[in-house]
């Protein structure tokens, strides 16, 4: 197979959903997804589902090109068949992934029940496991699985693709920098490209990945509908890592006009129309009947800067969402219920307390970004001294987080001169 052939089934399918993704294979992954992994799911709560949380049935938002309807019927046709499992698991989480609503998620946990502890697997049943290991924030989990799927069958590039982004989550830039080379030397040059591209502006060159992701962008395995939004997503993305916020939000605007659910990319728009003051315009583009917690509480943020009322319903859904985990005993240690407390409820400490302890597993530059603004927020900068060393490891560089960090390394020389 050429290579280019190979990126195209390697990167190209998965961020989308499932629309595509069974007609080639039940299990066929791909790079897309993982960063919207991290943008939707990670952006998301921790979950551990519960029956209550699980879905099995279908609603308006769900339609036949997803797959779910395919998928649900063939499982519960044959539940104890590993092959069905996991392949059924893989279309749930994806549409997880895709819609943001992590019931789905729990029901790829509750597909995959039968073999959730089982240490002897097939290579794609670890690597599925995996996937919803990580959507659910147990990263190290996530990693044994992949470790244990590429020992069963390293041919398959799309593992490999799922740990070097797992590696990213963690910021664990040295580990992700070998494991994208070796994609590069195991399944060819075109798949190096895009991992290449986010690791340049994840360590501070967010020119050079730009630079990289038009030359993508012009590239033939790059044409598809899944590949056109993971590349409008981390276009923009470096655009406002860069400092151009305005070029970054032209992108994911233009993108969303063409009618295609993009729940990554709308969480990311909205955020940032919310962070230059344009919040009648976040609120339109969040009007959606269902909405996931990150873009519940940007929903709140934006109502409540309007004065326009609709801040009290959007409150009540969001702190029985809060009551529902509470009861359940899950971490709210997570970036919506960080932000809420934070910029809601303002009340900093609670959310220090929050974004110290998510620090510890997930350390992308959202979760930087609340980490420094809690810390500053609630007088206590010399909590987050650890990400002056975190960006000095990684490289990484923004306009707001270098003015925030700049604030925490002051207050540590002023208090070095004590």
């Amino acid at each position: 197979m050429k290579p280019s052939q190979n990126a195209l089934r390697v990167w190209g399918v998965a961020l989308a959903g499932v629309k595509g993704l069974l007609a080639l294979s039940p299990l066929r992954a791909s790079f897309f997804l993982l960063f919207f992994s991290s943008s939707v799911l990670l952006a998301q709560t921790r979950f551990e589902p519960e029956d209550s949380a699980v879905l099995f049935r279908l609603d308006s938002q769900f339609n036949k090109a997803d797959g779910l309807q395919q998928a649900m019927e063939a499982w519960r046709a044959n539940p104890q068949d590993i092959s069905t499992a996991t392949s059924a698991a893989k279309t749930a989480f994806l549409a997880a992934s895709r819609h943001g609503d992590l019931r789905w998620l729990g029901t790829a946990k509750a597909m995959l029940d039968p073999w959730w502890v089982k240490p002897d697997l097939p290579s794609d049943t670890f690597f599925v496991r995996a996937l919803v290991r990580q959507g659910m924030h147990d990263f190290g989990g996530a990693l044994n699985d992949l470790n244990a799927a590429i020992s069963v069958d390293a041919n398959q590039s799309q593992f490999w693709a799922w740990r070097f982004a797992v590696y990213m989550v963690r910021s664990e830039i040295a580990k992700a920098s070998a494991e994208c080379q070796a994609i590069g030397e195991r399944f060819g040059a075109a798949e190096k490209e895009s991992c290449s591209a986010v690791l340049l502006y994840r360590t501070g060159k967010p020119e050079l990945a730009i630079k990289k992701f038009n030359e993508l962008a012009r590239h033939p395995d790059y044409q598809g509908e899944n590949a056109q939004e993971w590349l409008a997503f981390h276009q923009g993305e470096a655009r406002r890592v860069a400092g151009d916020v305005q070029a970054a939000n032209k992108v994911w605007q233009s993108y969303l006009k063409q009618g295609r659910a993009a729940h990554g990319i709308q969480v990311a728009l909205i955020d940032s129309l919310i962070n230059v003051g344009d919040f009648a315009s976040a609120l339109r583009l969040n009007m959606g009947p269902q909405r996931s917690d990150a873009l519940l509480v940007s929903a709140i943020q934006a109502a409540q800067a309007l004065n326009n009322g609709q801040d009290a319903v959007l409150r009540a859904d969001i702190e029985q969402r809060l009551m529902q985990r509470e009861l359940r005993g899950e971490s709210l240690n997570e970036r919506p219920f960080v932000k809420y407390y934070l910029y809601v409820r303002q009340d900093p400490r609670k959310a220090l307390e929050m974004a110290k302890e998510s620090w510890k597993t997930e350390r992308e530059p959202a979760d930087a970004l609340l980490f420094a603004q809690a810390a500053l927020r609630s007088g206590e900068p010399l909590q987050a001294t650890s990400l002056l060393q975190w960006q000095m490891e990684t490289g990484y560089r923004e306009p707001e987080l270098d003015r925030l960090l700049g604030q925490i390394k002051n207050a540590t020389v002023s208090k070095g001169k004590q």
